[in-house]
């Protein structure tokens, strides 16, 4: 198992001494129920549906996603 994997390892703070706020947002947003159950369902769905839940999670949440077609 790698060393820097487990939380109690001597490494895990290491992980995170370069992290800006933008990296704990997602770390939090990552780890977040509220969050991964919406976000599940709009990668899921398809068309102006995924556009439609994608917009709603990114207001709810005051985040920006980058659309790709």
């Amino acid at each position: 198992m790698d060393q820097a994997a487990g939380w109690q390892s001597p490494y895990f703070p290491k992980i995170f001494e370069l992290y800006d706020r933008a990296d704990f947002a997602q770390e939090f947003l990552r780890r977040s129920p509220a969050y991964r159950g919406p976000y599940a369902a709009a990668a899921a769905a398809h068309g102006a549906d995924r556009v439609r839940l994608l917009r709603r999670l990114a207001r709810h949440w005051g985040l920006v996603f980058r659309l790709r077609s």
